[in-house]
């Protein structure tokens, strides 16, 4: 086995290094894996991150929009 078959097996095993939001209008943003944990993060501590306003446009009460907009919820309250 060659060493570009050895990458691409390993790049394959791995899965994305990145995902996507989709927005209600269709709107598609890009993000790290690692950045969708610090945007969780921010929320806690009440910080800003840079993809926040995304998710708090996601419908629903299910998924990372659904943690982002409870977290907020209890501290507004």
């Amino acid at each position: 086995m060659g060493l570009r078959d050895k990458l691409r097996r390993l790049e394959r095993d791995a899965g994305p290094l990145y995902g996507t939001l989709r927005l209600p209008d269709g709107t598609e943003v890009r993000y790290e894996r690692e950045e969708l944990f610090d945007a969780l993060l921010a929320a806690i501590e009440g910080r800003e991150h840079r993809l926040l306003p995304y998710l708090r446009q996601i419908p629903g009460g299910e998924g990372m929009g659904g943690v982002v907009r409870a977290l907020e919820g209890e501290r507004a309250s």
